[in-house]
């Protein structure tokens, strides 16, 4: 019945509501007064008391025979407010566990355009705890300074590597400071890693930028690889004064094709490498034309 269905809708069967409703009607009663005034069966009514005796949503006034009484309304509710807080805390706790745990899973997720890219990166940014690490070049940096300048504010540490003249106070970076370091590559190849657990990579200014987040363990150490041997490279070559700042990328390429010969990697080992790649075919474009 529709009287009933207010308690219904709170978890009480339609017999528990009965006797309730019952109850607080006519404050005190015996099973047999119970049965005969709710419509609930003699030979269940015992049953549906005893639940909500156990439950303490009634209460038993011991003789002969027993009379019941109703847990005050107020507090019925102001416990049954409190069990389904507790349930819905523990339900959030559970479905939190099951949503980090998706966030954690091996998944990469495609983003394409520029200006999504930049919007991520920034966001990425902006929740780092520790540490920053990103390979990029200065057209991507001039968007993203704010978003770093605020990082180094909170204590982030940020490293950088970069071909061109980059300057970020309170970050350390590794730059070769290129003129004009555009020629090196047909990309702007962008990698940034926020706590050595997310990674975000792609590269700019082909006809359809598509770039890749992702949380895989193997993919992100890759990342990170990939920078640290950079900075390896670059502090090398730093170190043994073959390049200094305002170096041309000819000047640079030099240098690569000078420690590829010393270090005895040849053509067939390097054919898949970008920069030489790319170098190879635009020199026999230009020799063709």
């Amino acid at each position: 019945m529709e009287e009933y269905a207010s308690l219904v809708n709170l978890g009480f069967s339609q017999n528990e509501a009965k006797v309730y409703i019952t109850l607080l009607r006519n404050k005190r009663l015996n099973g047999y007064e119970i049965a005969k005034l709710s419509g609930v069966s003699r030979s269940l009514v015992y049953e549906v008391v005893n639940r909500l005796v156990g439950r303490g949503i009634l209460i038993r006034l011991e003789g002969e025979p027993n009379y019941y009484i109703p847990l005050e309304y107020e507090k019925l509710i102001a416990r049954i407010k409190k069990e389904n807080e507790e349930r819905i805390s523990r339900a959030e706790e559970f479905l939190k566990g099951l949503a980090d745990g998706e966030e954690s899973r091996d998944y990469v997720l495609n983003i394409v355009g520029y200006d999504k890219f930049i919007k991520k990166a920034a966001v990425l940014i902006d929740s780092a705890e520790r540490e920053i690490s990103l390979s990029i070049w200065y057209s991507e940096f001039g968007l993203l300074r704010e978003a770093l300048e605020n990082a180094v504010k909170r204590g982030i540490k940020i490293y950088i590597f970069t071909f061109e003249e980059i300057e970020l106070d309170g970050a350390v970076i590794f730059s070769y400071r290129l003129t004009d370091a555009s020629r090196l590559f047909p990309y702007r190849r962008l990698t940034l890693i926020v706590d050595g657990i997310q990674c975000l990579n792609g590269e700019s200014g082909g006809s359809e930028d598509i770039y890749t987040y992702t949380k895989n363990h193997a993919v992100v150490s890759l990342a990170i690889d990939e920078i640290v041997l950079n900075i390896f490279c670059y502090k090398y070559m730093e170190k043994q004064g073959l390049i200094s700042p305002g170096n041309t990328a000819e000047e640079f390429l030099g240098v690569i094709d000078k420690l590829a010969g010393e270090f005895g990697i040849n053509g067939d080992m390097t054919k898949n490498f970008l920069v030489y790649d790319f170098q190879r075919r635009r020199n026999g474009e230009s020799e063709r034309h």
